[in-house]
C-alpha cells in the first residue's frame, strides 16, 4: 500500500526522469565511441594493408612472380588460412595463383580499373567485416582481404563495459536520485505540511522553515510566508469588520424594533413621526446594504454602469448645490473652479456623482472650520482631471497606500471605511484612477482621472440624482 504514493511521487518521477536521461545519454556516449573506435581500427588496418602493397611492389620488382608468390604463401602460414586472402590475375582477368581464405575469393570484388589502390569494406554472412584493396603491380592486378576480427573482438569488449557498467550505474541512480531528489523537495513537503496543518487548524500564524541555501525553495518559502503574513492580517481585519457589522446590524435592527413597538402605542402625529424615523433606519440600513453590493460588483467588474455623454461641469454644480449650505454652517471656505473649456464626459452619472461627493464629505468632515475646501477641474493629456483639497490634518503616511481598502478606518477616522473604497471602484470601473497626496498638519489632495472617451457608449437619460441619498450616505460612511 505503501509503494503506490512513493511511485506517484514528485521524488520518483524526477529520479525516473534522470535516469532515463541517463540511459539515452549513455547510448549517445555509446554510439559515438563505437564510431570513433571502429574509424580508429578501420584506419589502422589500412596503415597495415598500404604496408602490405609497399612491400607487395618492392617484391615484384626485385623477383617478379615467384616472388609475390613466395610472399603470399608466408602471410597465410602467419596469419593463418582463415585470416589473409590474396589473389593474383592477369590483364585479361584470368586467376594466375590465390590463396588463403577461400570464401573472400566470392565477395563482389569490383571489375574497373583504378589509377591507385582501392580499399573496399565487405560484410560476410555472419557479421563479420572484412577489408579488401585492389591494386596493379606492374600489368597484373592483384586482390588482397583481411577480416577485420580484431575491431570486432575490441567493439564487443567496449559495448560490454557499457552495458555492465551503464547498467550498475543505472541501477544506483534511481536509488540515489530516488533520494537526493526527496532531499532537494524536503522544503516543498514542509510547505505542504505548513498547509495541511494551516486547513486543519486554521492557524494562520504557521509558517514555513527556511534553509538558509537563498535557493529557488527559499525564495518560495519565503514568498508564502509572505503570503501567509498578509492572509493573516487580511483574516484578523475580516473577523474584526464582521464582528462591526453584526454589531452593527444587530443594534440598528434593535432599534427599528423598539421605534416599530412604540408606534404601536402611539396615535396621531407621534406615530406619524416614529414611523418616518423608522423609514429613515431603513434607508440607512439598505443604502448600507447597497453601497456594499455595488462595491463587490464594481470591484470584480460585474458592475452594470448607465452610460451618457455630459457636460462634466454638471458635477461640480450638483456639488456646490449640496455643499456650499453646508460650508457656510461649518464656517468653511468652499471654493470650486470650473474649467475654461467645455468638457464633456462618458460615463454613468449618478456614480460618478457619488464618488466626488463622497471625497468633497470627507474633505468638509475632516476641515476644522475656518479652514479651506477647494475643487478643480482640467484637461490633462487628453484625461478629465479632477482635485479635491482641504487643509484639514491629513493623513499619516504609513495609512495611505491602504485608505483605499474596503473597510480600512485609520487611527483618527470616523465611518464604516467603505467610502473611499467606493470611490476607487467606481472610477476604476470608468477606466479611471484615484490618487492621493497628503502632508500631516497641511492637509490633503485627492485627484480623480478619468478618460474623456470610452469605447462604449449607451446612451442613457439623464437622470435627477437624489441629493437625499448623499446626505444618508455621508450620515452612515
Amino acid at each position: 500500500m505503501k509503494l503506490k504514493p512513493t511511485l506517484r511521487s514528485l521524488a520518483f518521477r524526477l529520479s525516473l526522469s534522470y535516469a532515463l536521461l541517463f540511459f539515452i545519454g549513455l547510448v549517445l556516449l555509446l554510439a559515438l565511441v563505437h564510431l570513433i573506435l571502429s574509424q580508429r581500427l578501420l584506419q589502422n588496418q589500412d596503415r597495415d594493408l598500404r604496408e602490405d602493397i609497399s612491400e607487395v611492389l618492392s617484391l615484384y620488382r626485385e623477383k617478379g612472380l615467384p616472388g609475390l608468390r613466395a610472399l603470399a604463401m608466408a602471410e597465410v602460414q602467419e596469419e593463418g588460412p582463415e585470416n589473409y586472402f590474396f589473389r593474383l590475375r592477369d590483364p585479361e582477368g584470368r586467376v594466375i595463383f590465390t590463396t588463403g581464405a577461400e570464401r573472400f575469393s566470392h565477395l563482389p570484388w569490383p571489375r574497373e580499373e583504378t589509377p591507385g589502390p582501392r580499399f573496399l569494406l565487405f560484410r560476410l554472412p555472419s557479421g563479420v567485416r572484412v577489408r579488401g584493396v585492389v591494386f596493379r603491380a606492374g600489368p597484373y592486378r592483384v586482390e588482397m582481404a583481411v577480416p577485420l576480427r580484431f575491431e570486432s573482438r575490441a567493439l564487443r569488449e567496449v559495448h560490454r563495459a557499457f552495458i555492465w557498467g551503464g547498467g550498475l550505474v543505472l541501477l544506483l541512480s534511481l536509488p540515489l536520485g530516488f533520494l537526493l531528489s526527496r532531499r532537494s523537495l524536503r522544503q516543498i513537503l514542509a510547505m505542504e505540511k505548513v498547509a495541511r496543518e494551516i486547513m486543519e487548524n486554521r492557524d494562520f500564524s504557521r509558517r514555513v522553515p527556511l534553509s538558509g541555501r537563498g535557493d529557488e525553495a527559499d525564495r518560495l518559502a519565503e514568498s508564502l510566508n509572505a503570503l501567509l503574513r498578509q492572509l493573516e492580517v487580511y483574516l484578523r481585519e475580516l473577523l474584526q469588520i464582521s464582528d462591526n457589522l453584526a454589531h452593527d446590524f444587530k443594534n440598528l435592527l434593535a432599534h427599528l424594533r423598539l421605534l416599530a413597538e412604540r408606534a404601536l402605542e402611539k396615535e396621531g402625529v407621534e406615530r406619524e413621526e416614529l414611523i418616518v424615523t423608522i423609514l429613515y433606519e431603513s434607508d440607512r440600513f439598505l443604502h448600507l446594504l447597497d453601497t456594499l453590493l455595488d462595491l463587490s460588483e464594481a470591484e470584480t467588474g460585474l458592475i452594470r454602469l448607465h452610460r451618457e455623454r455630459f457636460p462634466a461641469k454638471d458635477l461640480l454644480a450638483e456639488i456646490r448645490q449640496v455643499f456650499e449650505p453646508l460650508a457656510a454652517e461649518k464656517g468653511l471656505r468652499f471654493e470650486v473652479y470650473e474649467p475654461e473649456a467645455s468638457l464633456e464626459l462618458t460615463g454613468d452619472r449618478a456614480r460618478l456623482l457619488q464618488a466626488l461627493f463622497n471625497l468633497v464629505d470627507n474633505a468638509f468632515k475632516y476641515t476644522p472650520p475656518g479652514g479651506r475646501v477647494a475643487i478643480r477641474m482640467s484637461r490633462e493629456n487628453g484625461n478629465l482631471r479632477i482635485s479635491v483639497e482641504d487643509t484639514g490634518p491629513g493623513i499619516p503616511p504609513e495609512e495611505i497606500p491602504r485608505i483605499f481598502e474596503r473597510f480600512y478606518t485609520g487611527k483618527k477616522t470616523r465611518g464604516r471605511g467603505l467610502g473611499l473604497a467606493l470611490v476607487r471602484a467606481y472610477v476604476e470601473a470608468h477606466g479611471g484612477k484615484v490618487e492621493v497626496e497628503s502632508r500631516p498638519g497641511q492637509g490633503s489632495v485627492f485627484y480623480i482621472v478619468l478618460p474623456q472617451t470610452s469605447s462604449v457608449e449607451i446612451p442613457h437619460p439623464t437622470r435627477k440624482t437624489g441629493l437625499k441619498i448623499f446626505n444618508l450616505f455621508s450620515i452612515f460612511l
